[in-house]
């Protein structure tokens, strides 16, 4: 019966799944912003990318150089 209520004053458990419970928590923190700021990023090379190639085209010849005359 001692050890009985002993093991039922007993914190050790719930102070263990109280830190898994943070743990988890912040691992769901870190998965949701790194999902966020990996989106913005893309979003911000695909962007970096398309301006890149314009630039390129328009120095090769091959793009919109915003004139009509053929000796530009």
């Amino acid at each position: 019966m001692n050890k009985l209520m002993n093991l039922i004053r007993d914190e050790e458990g719930a102070t263990a799944i109280e830190y898994g419970l943070i743990a988890a928590l912040i691992a769901a923190g870190i998965v949701g912003a790194t999902t966020a700021l990996g989106e913005q990023v893309v979003s911000t090379f695909d962007f970096i990318t398309g301006q890149m190639q314009e630039a390129a085209n328009t120095a090769s010849g091959t793009g919109d150089t915003g004139t009509t005359d053929p000796a530009l």
